[in-house]
């Protein structure tokens, strides 16, 4: 059978997402950290779906700038406009793809986290911090740019009169050019990336503190060198030399009166 991350598919069982078994209480701090991380994704997702309509609204707005402007300008050598908006779309595009990413890894943890347990590969832990790190600090770039973005900048139109862009900007209100009280701006893309990256780095911090608990199992660490220490002491045994009497404290040694 397929073994991913060093995980047998064939040992996958959907019952292990009931609320008994993903919430295990074996394993450190698994039930906050599965809140956490669904809290994470699901906002991580608003954030994309918000940016990506963005995307979708001023991308529509640049074309149809661009494309109908002939009818407000008069005849010219050059009588097209030209919507400048690259910022607005670089920050939406920067936030979907950390989004995405964000639901990627910690799904993929959620997910590994409940089938697995402790049959995944050592290197699998580090590279799931590796990518946290990397996605983390993503999604709080994102979150500052669409912030000065939305706070400090705007579109613009050029290439053609400042009464045709006006009556570009009178037909083509929605969406507006920069942000504009009581409507929104850039749909207000800077809110739910706030949000989401507060939740990343919460779950990325969850998620070293777990790793670092749970790196030998759900077992305590005493126990497993309790184990370990009995696993040698019978390997020992097993030996060809054959044990020798236990000593006596000198404690409780007894000296016996010489009577000769």
């Amino acid at each position: 059978m397929t073994v991913i991350w060093g995980f047998n598919l064939s040992e996958m069982s959907w019952g292990a997402f009931g609320s008994k078994r993903m919430f295990d209480g074996r394993w450190y701090m698994r039930k906050e950290r599965f809140i956490v991380y669904q809290l994470a994704m699901l906002i991580a997702l608003a954030a994309e779906c918000t940016a990506t309509y963005s995307l979708s609204k001023y991308d529509s707005l640049q074309t149809n700038v661009q494309k109908y402007s002939t009818a407000f300008s008069p005849p010219s050598p050059s009588p097209h406009a030209s919507l400048h908006n690259n910022d607005i779309i670089d920050s939406a595009i920067t936030t979907i793809v950390f989004c995405v990413l964000v639901a990627t890894v910690f799904g993929a943890d959620f997910f590994f986290g409940v089938l697995a347990g402790e049959d995944v590969s050592g290197w699998y832990n580090v590279t799931k911090k590796a990518l946290a790190m990397v996605i983390t600090a993503g999604v709080g770039v994102a979150a500052i740019i669409s912030t000065v973005v939305i706070s400090t900048r705007q579109a613009f139109i050029t290439g053609v009169s400042d009464e045709a862009a006006a009556a570009l900007i009178r037909v083509y209100f929605r969406p507006p050019l920069g942000a504009v009280p009581n409507m929104g701006g850039q749909h207000r893309l800077d809110r739910p990336s706030l949000v989401a990256f507060a939740f990343t780095v919460a779950s990325t911090l969850l998620m070293f503190i777990a790793a670092a608990h749970d790196e030998f199992g759900p077992t305590p660490k005493n126990i497993l060198k309790e184990r370990e220490s009995k696993k040698y002491l019978r390997a020992n045994e097993g030996g060809q030399v054959s044990p020798a009497l236990p000593s006596v404290p000198e404690s409780r040694q007894v000296v016996l009166p010489n009577r000769y």
